[in-house]
Formats: structure tokens, C-alpha cells, sequence
């Protein structure tokens, strides 16, 4: 590794890369009545359209103020100061401003024509990327995962977030999330959505983003305004068939040169899920036993989270930023109970296994990241260098056995085992982007190296061992080199984007037991393409064309198994290759907020997650396989709008048929085709329901038809989710109550049914549940904060766990 980062830094330094905004700078003076200027003064810059923050400052000991690479619109510019009243300005950027000598009186406030107001969600279409902003609005009371499920055309499936059925990459700021599924579904439960600013759906992204994932996800946090002191203490309570809680507290502090945020919280939760499944079994071709299977599986946890930030302005044009992540879950317990009845392929009652697991484990996640960015010139050049550094740790220790009794019910014998599984990971990034006005078009170019070095080892003890399994030690190691170019431009009526990212990987997996190596080296080029034209005032037409990656999840090669029962698990396949996804689309804009897309997208070699069942000796797993495609043709619909002053509302539509092939290995290797035509739609609707905007609530609406998850075909799914806001003390709390899945109705089957194949499960985890939340904000508390997650990308790919 020590090679791997000197080698790193070598590249990153001989790499570069270049942007282009046309901004401008704002300047300005402030006084009292008297002609005395006044320091420290907070001035907001906001977005005229709906008061949203753009960006903010303090005036120095002389009164003056200086906002630099603000954008050309209409803005308002808010001025507040102890003892004063707010003042409010409209401001047209199109050149550079001077502004006059504005002067704050005491008890006079005079608002003009201007109206700020708590605004409802909105969406905005910005090239190939939807907007989704939630800032203050009626979304912000609840968790960044629950703002993600209600992004228009995000789907959540087995606690999966996708864009549809896209490999989706999550990102907050531009920065990669390197978390798995379930992390990352932690991390965003417990980031507040008062955090942020908008959520941006990429179904195109550019050579900017690593190439692994065919859409992305932004997460847009509020951005930095003024100098002072806040903080806040939360709490929510969440009623299911167990109660589960959490509590925290954030502070923040800022001034001309410091940024500092803080932020801990506590979530202790006990998860009841429920799952029935049934395999019928072949002897050849004809019915053999049948095996009715229920799981109760209950989880508790107690996780803790550390957040720090540091933001240091070093001078005009510098910035260095340090932050910090720790989650710390101790002493998690699993215990699943697994009872299975066998019957005959003429019902008779030949038996059953009862199956008991007790799993303790312990998980450490550490992230580090350090950023420094620098201003070049005066055209709006821009370098930015960063690397991070993950620590990941889990040891679990699993304690299984299963008692088999006859067709009588009579006790048999008992078969028991356990596994002390052990995993750890560092990650070492590192990349450097540099952004460049060029003519009339915007130019970026950048590098980026991976490293990561991951180890595991499995141990089984007891007088029973499952077959095919036995002690090992896997090895991982692997190196990413990246480097990309990218153009933007816009001119009359037409806007070009156009990029290149080029991928050097360096893999290798050793299962030091088994003897099972895998080692890959291969470099790919990865362009992206995107041209719109607006035909007039109110329509517009694009084309866009995008190659990806998708590498499989650490975790996903390693072999070691997670057992159910004896006869049920989940294991990893070293074996596994990286798939390559293209997809190209036409799409079609009416007045900004009716918007077509027509797409096809193929994935060549895709990973997808398997089920089957080994007929000659009775089991079932569980792993992840390269299939030989997929791919699928799509039509999608959003439009938004809001119909009242009182009423938003957004919807998402999409029509598709999806098809994918893959090798039946228990069925003599036959390649399987499955395919399917089907629907996705989500209905949003935001309400202000007080004349005072202190109470509202939203109503949200998501159906799936018939869809294909790996071997499962699922049927007909529906949700319902109602919530309720409401402010108190002139915003200084809110107390906000959520019904999920009103109806009950998101869990349903999961069914597989080929040659000679046939079993199926309907999990019911916790869907419906009730949450009353409730936030108390002290200090400057209309502040907004530096409060961040750090972008870490491998880590996404440590692990992933199968649901049954």
C-alpha cells in the first residue's frame, strides 16, 4: 500500500483539469441611521424564486461585504443585524455590482414587493439531471433516506436505493458515498433532512463521476451562511411491532475563518422481521418434498455516530477542510428462529428441522477526509486536492443448531456449529480536479486513484460441519487508476456536454484455504455524450449516450457463507467479473415541466443476486453471479407543478419492458430468459394547510406492477405514506408525526418458477410503522451549517447482505 500511495501521488500531481462558470462579484457597504458602519453584519444572498439560500457573508470592521462567483439571475439580498430590522433588496446579476450604502433603521421594516416564504418542494430539469429542492420545505422534518424515497423516479427495494432499475451511485456534495446498502441506509435514517438543500437525480452523469454506476444521486446540503452559533437537540420515536428510538444533538459555530460543526447521535432499535418461503423439490423432473419454511428473525443495535467538521479559510482564494465519521454499532445480536415442515409431493408429513442462531457482532466504520481548493486567476479557475481514508472493522461470531424430528414429531438428533467470521478493510483515495474557462466552454480534466486491502478470515468449530464449508482466509487487494476529461458549452439555442473517463483496475482475490485466485487487470474507456436543442420557447429535445462499469462488492467475493440453516445460505463467488452497462436516450421537454424520456439499456455480463435450489441433495443459496445481459427499453414521464398556492404536487411515471438471460446452474447450465413488461409510479402531493405556513403535511403514493429482482418475479406492490409538520415558537421547534405504509401493503412475494425450479418467499419486515419526531434548535438557529457526510466510494462495495 505504502508503494500504492507514493505511486498515487505521483499520478494525481501529473494530472489536471479544467471548469467554466461566467460569474460575478457583488460588493457593498452597511450603516445604521446614523451613518455608522456596523461589523459583523449578516448578509444572505437568496434565490428570488423561492428564497432559497444562494450564498452568505459578514460585513468586515469597516462595513464592507464581498460575495464572489455568484451566478447571473435575480436574486434578493437580506440584510439583519441585532436591534435593526431586515432589510431586503432585489438584486439582477449580470455584471459585476457595487451596491450603495445600505443602511438598516430601527423598528421600520419595509418589504416592498418582495415575498419570502416557506416554500413547498419544487423540481427543476437541468440537462440530463432532475432537481428535486426540499430546502424548508415541508420535506425537511424527515430523514435524508425518507427524502430519498420520495425523489421522484428512486425506487427502494430489500433497502436498496436505486434510480428505477439503473446501477445507482450515491453521492452528498459531488463526493462519493463508499458505503453498502444497509450502511448507507443507517447513515441517511440519521442524517436530518434540514440538512438539505436538494436532492439531484443524474441519469447521465458526466466523465467527472467514476465511471461505476449508470445514474447517480446527489445529495446537495445547505450551504454555509453566516457567522454566529448554533445548535439543536432531536429525538424521534418510532412505533412497529417494536419500538425503536433516537436521539442527538448538533453545534455549530462559524466566523470570518473558522467553519466547526459537531454533531452526535444515538440510535438503540430492536427490528422484528418475519419471512415465509416454501421449496418444492425435483427428483429428475417430477415433484419430490416440499419444505414450508418460516423465519422470525429479530435484530437489536445500538449505534453511535460521531460527526466533525473543520473548515479553514486560509485566505481569499483558499479553503482546507477536514472532516471525520465514526460509526460505532457494539454488541449487535441476531437471533433468527427457523422451523421448517417437509412434506411429500402427496402432502403427507414427513418430519421437520427447527433452527436456532444467535449471532453477536461488533462493527467499526472510521472515514477521514481532507480537502484543499484553490481559486486560480481571475476567470474562475479552480484546483481542488483530496484524499480519504476508510477504516472499516466487523467480527461476528454466529452460534447455529438444528433439531430434526420425524413424521411423529419425535425428536431425532441435533446437529450444531459455530462461525467466528472476522473482516477488515483500508481504503486509501486520492484525486485532484482542476477547472478552467476555455474560449466559450467549459473544460475539466482530473485524476483519481483507489486503493484498497481487505482481509477476512472464517473459523468453524463444533462437532458438525456443512458440507463445502470449511476455515479460510480471503485476501483482496485492489488498485484504480482514473483520469477524465470533460467539455461543456452552451451557445443559442444549444448546449453540449461531452466527456471521456479512462479506468485502469488491478485486482486480485485469494482464498488461501480453498486455492481459489482471481487476479484482473484491465483498462477501460468509458465516454459520455449529451446534446440538447431548444426548438422554441417551450420545448426542448436532447439525445445523450453514456458507458459504465459495475465492479462487484468486496463482500460479494468473498466465499465465506452466512447460514440460515444448514440448508439455506448466502455465499460469495470470488470468481466474479466486472460488468460494462450502455445506454443511450431521446428525451422531450414541454414548458420546463413536462418531460419524456425514451431510453435503452444494456448491461453486458451483469451482476445480479441468484437463488437456487440443489434438488439432489436439498438445499438452497444464495449468491451474487455474472448473468450472461440484461437490458430493457423505457419510456418515462415527470411533470410538476404547483396547482395552488397551497398545493404542490409531482409525479413520476415509467413504462418498461426489462429482459435478462442467465446460466441455470442446477438446471444442467441452461441459459434461463426472463422478461417482463410493468409500470412504476410515484405521486407526490405537498400541502401548506395554515394561513401562517406553520402546519403542513404531504401524501405520497408509489406503485410498482409486476418487476424482475435476479431469479424473482415480484407481483403488484403499493404504498401509501401520510405525514404531518408542525412549527413551534417561530420555528425555534417542530414536532412532525409520519405514517409509512398506511395500507400495509409493500411486502409481498417473491417467486421463481423454471425448469426445475420452484420456490419463493414473502419477507415482511417492519413497513408500516408510526414516527413521531421532534427538533429544539437554540442559538443563532437560522443559520445554515457545514454539516456534511464525507464521500467515500470502495467502502459502498464491503459487503452486502441477502434478504430472505
Amino acid at each position: 500500500m505504502p508503494n500504492h500511495r507514493l505511486l498515487s501521488l505521483i499520478f494525481l500531481l501529473a494530472s489536471s483539469n479544467f471548469a467554466l462558470a461566467q460569474a460575478y462579484e457583488i460588493t457593498g457597504k452597511v450603516t445604521d441611521a446614523n451613518q455608522q458602519v456596523l461589523s459583523f453584519v449578516n448578509i444572505m444572498l437568496l434565490e428570488a424564486s423561492d428564497s432559497t439560500s444562494v450564498a452568505g457573508t459578514a460585513t468586515e470592521d469597516d462595513g464592507t461585504f464581498h460575495f464572489k462567483k455568484i451566478q447571473p439571475g435575480n436574486y434578493i439580498l437580506k440584510t439583519s443585524y441585532i436591534g435593526h430590522q431586515y432589510h431586503y433588496q432585489n438584486v439582477e446579476v449580470n455584471s459585476n455590482i457595487s451596491l450603495n450604502n445600505i443602511t438598516l433603521q430601527q423598528n421600520v421594516q419595509n418589504l416592498e414587493e418582495i415575498t419570502l416564504t416557506h416554500q413547498q418542494p419544487r423540481l427543476e430539469k437541468h440537462g440530463g439531471r432532475l432537481v428535486f429542492k426540499v430546502e424548508n420545505s415541508t420535506l425537511s422534518s424527515l430523514t435524508t433516506y425518507e427524502i430519498l424515497q420520495r425523489t421522484p423516479g428512486v425506487i427502494s427495494m430489500n433497502d436498496k436505493i436505486s434510480v428505477k432499475n439503473l446501477n445507482t451511485t450515491v453521492y452528498i456534495n459531488d463526493k462519493r458515498v463508499y458505503l453498502d446498502d444497509a450502511e448507507l441506509k443507517d447513515l441517511l435514517e440519521n442524517f436530518s433532512g434540514n440538512n438539505i438543500g436538494s436532492i439531484e437525480v443524474i441519469t447521465n452523469p458526466s466523465a467527472k463521476y467514476d465511471a461505476e454506476g449508470g445514474a447517480v444521486l446527489n445529495i446537495v446540503t445547505s450551504k454555509n451562511i453566516s457567522i454566529g452559533y448554533k445548535g439543536d437537540i432531536n429525538g424521534k420515536w418510532e412505533e412497529a411491532i417494536f419500538p425503536k428510538y433516537n436521539i442527538g444533538t448538533s453545534h455549530y459555530y462559524k466566523n470570518n475563518f473558522l467553519d466547526l460543526y459537531a454533531g452526535y447521535s444515538f440510535s438503540p432499535r430492536k427490528d422484528y422481521k418475519r419471512s415465509d418461503s416454501y421449496i418444492n423439490f425435483f427428483d429428475n423432473d417430477l415433484p419430490s418434498d416440499q419444505w414450508e419454511t418460516a423465519l422470525y428473525k429479530t435484530t437489536r443495535s445500538k449505534a453511535h455516530n460521531i460527526n466533525a467538521i473543520l473548515d479553514f479559510t486560509l485566505d481569499e482564494k483558499s479553503t482546507l477542510s477536514f472532516t471525520s465519521n465514526l460509526t460505532f454499532n457494539p454488541d449487535k445480536t441476531i437471533d433468527n428462529t427457523v422451523d421448517t415442515d417437509i412434506f411429500s409431493a402427496e402432502n403427507t408429513d414427513l418430519g421437520s428441522f427447527d433452527s436456532n442462531s444467535h449471532i453477536d457482532n461488533d462493527n467499526t466504520n472510521l472515514i477521514l477526509n481532507a480537502t484543499y481548493d484553490r481559486s486560480i486567476g481571475e476567470n474562475g479557475s479552480n484546483l481542488s486536492i483530496q484524499t480519504n481514508y476508510v477504516y472499516y472493522k466487523d467480527s461476528q461470531l454466529q452460534m447455529l443448531d438444528t433439531d430434526y424430528f420425524d413424521e411423529n414429531n419425535n425428536y431425532q438428533y441435533t446437529n450444531a456449529f459455530d462461525t467466528d467470521a472476522h473482516q477488515k478493510n483500508n481504503i486509501f483515495t486520492g484525486q485532484i480536479d482542476f477547472e478552467t474557462p476555455w474560449q466559450e466552454s467549459l473544460l475539466e480534466f482530473g485524476a483519481k486513484y483507489s486503493g484498497i486491502q481487505s482481509n477476512s478470515k472464517v473459523v468453524f468449530t463444533g462437532d458438525y460441519t456443512p458440507d463445502y464449508s470449511q476455515n479460510d482466509v480471503f485476501d483482496y487487494d485492489e488498485s484504480i487508476w482514473a483520469f477524465y476529461g470533460n467539455l461543456s458549452r452552451e451557445w443559442e439555442k444549444w448546449s453540449l456536454e461531452a466527456g471521456l473517463r479512462g479506468e485502469y483496475t488491478d485486482a486480485l482475490g485469494n482464498s488461501v484455504t480453498l486455492g481459489d485466485i482471481n487476479k484482473q487487470s484491465y483498462f477501460e474507456l468509458f465516454p459520455t455524450f449529451s446534446l440538447h436543442h431548444q426548438l422554441a420557447e417551450k420545448h426542448e429535445v436532447g439525445v445523450s449516450y453514456k458507458r459504465a462499469i459495475e465492479r462487484p462488492r468486496y463482500q460479494s467475493l468473498n466465499p465465506f457463507r452466512y447460514y440460515l440453516n444448514e440448508n439455506n445460505f448466502v455465499a460469495g463467488n470470488p470468481y466474479l467479473q466486472p460488468s460494462i452497462e450502455n445506454k443511450i436516450s431521446l428525451d422531450y421537454t414541454y414548458n420546463g415541466n413536462y418531460i419524456f424520456e425514451l431510453y435503452y439499456q444494456h448491461e453486458n455480463n451483469d451482476l445480479s443476486n441468484l437463488t437456487f435450489q440443489q434438488n439432489e441433495e436439498q438445499f438452497m443459496y444464495n449468491a451474487i453471479f455474472n448473468i450472461e445481459e440484461s437490458f430493457q427499453y423505457s419510456l418515462d414521464f415527470v411533470h410538476y407543478r404547483p396547482v395552488t398556492k397551497w398545493w404542490f404536487l409531482s409525479t413520476y411515471m415509467s413504462a418498461y419492458f426489462y429482459e435478462l438471460s442467465f446460466t441455470a446452474y442446477e438446471s444442467n447450465d441452461v441459459l434461463q430468459t426472463q422478461n417482463t413488461f410493468g409500470y412504476f409510479g410515484q405521486l407526490y402531493n405537498s400541502f401548506t394547510i395554515s394561513k401562517e405556513k406553520s402546519l403542513a403535511a404531504d401524501v405520497y403514493l408509489e406503485y410498482v406492477s409486476r418487476f424482475l429482482n435476479g431469479n424473482y418475479v415480484l407481483k403488484d406492490r403499493f404504498k401509501t405514506n401520510i405525514g404531518l409538520r408542525k412549527k413551534l415558537w417561530d420555528g425555534r421547534a417542530s414536532l412532525n408525526v409520519t405514517l409509512n405504509d398506511v395500507f400495509n401493503t409493500f411486502n409481498v412475494p417473491f417467486t421463481s418458477r423454471y425448469l426445475n425450479q420452484d420456490n419463493g418467499y414473502t419477507a415482511k419486515p417492519e413497513k408500516r410503522t408510526f414516527t413521531v419526531g421532534f427538533i429544539y434548535k437554540f442559538g443563532n438557529f437560522r443559520l445554515a451549517d457545514n454539516k456534511r457526510s464525507i464521500d467515500l466510494k470502495e467502502e459502498e462495495r464491503l459487503k452486502e447482505e441477502a434478504e430472505f
